[in-house]
């Protein structure tokens, strides 16, 4: 009770309450400095994605490729962190440039195909719902007036496409526009200047990394150090290995649903299959979000083809999600279905797309720290608390006997040592007073 309310702790608890006041009341001053922090520190974040996601081809390249470097000649160890640093970064480069050059070119034309023959696919539809509205009237006697109803939305969706509409949407949207090209020229200084810092964070992980842990066991107690290294270790792995996972397992996605509709001539292959493999790295809805889009615009094209991209986008899917997945990314996660469900919909409300890559990861480390709290408890309270696990040897009677034996034995310990620190008290000052008598007849001899 003394150290609960000591003179400190009630100063600290006195002092973080009018810190909440103090935010409470300057909620737009506080909202300003996190949003000007955020911009100032976007670059750095973005560096350390970068560095910590490339750290595993660092790592390779380190490693097994110029491991061995150095072991003739001593001066040469110190080439293998550039060497690696290099290679990584022109590997990743040239990665880049190829799918820049390959696949955004068709994207585009696929883009600009789509657009300018919308009118004719809408038409097309159309004619398709007639014949298979009439169909349904000769055959079955159902009387569906669908002209003017079709017609309408006919009407409705051309009107989009003329250009008098275009012209009036593109006026509107002129403001819009350069909001867009003021964030975008953003987005790529920040992503630059953060592939530039993601550099040093490579080459100087180590540096970074001692200092860090320098400042922990500085001001973090000693007691409570082994838990921070373990939560650190926990989402080192469980987050690095999804994210990295993810991306290979998302493009490896995409580039098989590529082969397979480019062979069975599935038009605008290069835009679907981008699109579901960006929309891949998503769990649990990332494949409907790149399903439903792409089966849309198949749908208008050629129905045919919708049905058929369904099917194999099915198989892929089953295939990615049984066998493919598991072998990329491993049973680091260790969800359920319906946890990784919550934490996908938890992380969108919260911070939108971010959160929905992020949110499976940060809360699979969640839930292992706490679900090993949890067994731990149950250790703890030893063989009755496991049985109670097994609602089938439940007994309530037992539960309170066990608990009341084990109060009682933990009173009795307690009993003990209190005797024990009395006899030692006790013995002690008999001790004293002998060697005082002692003195004392000394004295007087």
């Amino acid at each position: 009770m003394k150290r609960l309310f000591s003179i400190k702790n009630v100063l600290l608890c006195i002092t973080f309450t009018v810190f909440l006041l103090f935010i409470k009341d300057n909620l737009d001053i506080v909202g300003n400095v996190f949003s000007t922090t955020a911009k100032i520190l976007t670059p750095f974040i973005i560096g350390f994605f970068i560095a910590y996601i490339l750290n595993y081809p660092f790592k390779f390249f380190e490693t097994k490729v110029f491991g061995k470097m150095g072991q003739k000649r001593e001066f040469m160890k110190k080439f293998r962190k550039p060497f690696s640093i290099i290679i990584t970064y022109l590997l990743v480069s040239a990665l880049i440039v190829v799918l820049i050059w390959i696949v955004v070119p068709q994207i585009a034309s696929n883009i600009s195909s789509l657009i300018s023959n919308m009118p004719s696919y809408i038409n097309s539809l159309m004619t398709r719902i007639h014949e298979f509205v009439a169909f349904l009237n000769e055959r079955f006697a159902i009387q569906i007036d669908e002209t003017s109803a079709l017609d309408n939305i006919y009407t409705q969706i051309e009107s989009y496409f003329t250009n008098d509409k275009l012209v009036n949407i593109a006026g509107e949207t002129t403001n819009a526009v350069m909001n867009i090209i003021m964030s975008t020229t953003t987005g790529l200084y920040n992503f630059l200047m953060g592939v530039i810092i993601s550099i040093y964070f490579l080459s100087a992980k180590e540096q970074l990394c001692g200092q860090i842990k320098k400042i922990a066991v500085a001001y973090i107690p000693i007691k409570y150090l082994p838990k921070v290294y373990e939560i650190v270790d926990i989402t080192d792995t469980k987050c690095g290995r999804f994210l990295v996972g993810d991306i290979i397992d998302a493009a490896f996605v995409g580039c098989l649903h590529f082969v397979i509709l480019s062979l069975l001539n599935i038009p605008y292959t290069p835009l679907i299959s981008v699109l579901v493999g960006v929309t891949n790295i998503i769990p649990f809805f990332g494949p409907i979000i790149g399903t439903v889009p792409s089966a849309l615009i198949l749908v208008i094209i050629d129905p045919l083809s919708a049905l058929i991209f369904l099917v194999i986008n099915m198989v892929i899917q089953q295939l990615d999600g049984n066998l493919f997945k598991p072998k990329i990314i491993g049973s680091q996660v260790g969800l359920s279905s319906f946890w990784v469900l919550f934490s996908v919909l938890v992380g969108s409300a919260l911070f939108g797309i971010p959160g929905m890559v992020l949110g499976t990861p940060i809360y699979a480390v969640i839930y292992y720290l706490v679900r090993k709290n949890v067994y731990n408890k149950i250790e703890d309270k030893g063989k009755i608390a496991k049985e109670a696990l097994e609602f089938e040897v439940l007994n309530y009677a037992k539960i309170a006997e066990e608990q009341k034996r084990l109060r009682e034995e933990r009173e009795n310990q307690q009993r003990e040592r209190i005797k024990r620190l009395i006899h030692l008290e006790k013995f002690g000052s008999s001790d004293n007073e002998s060697d005082t008598d002692s003195e004392n007849k000394s004295d007087k001899e």
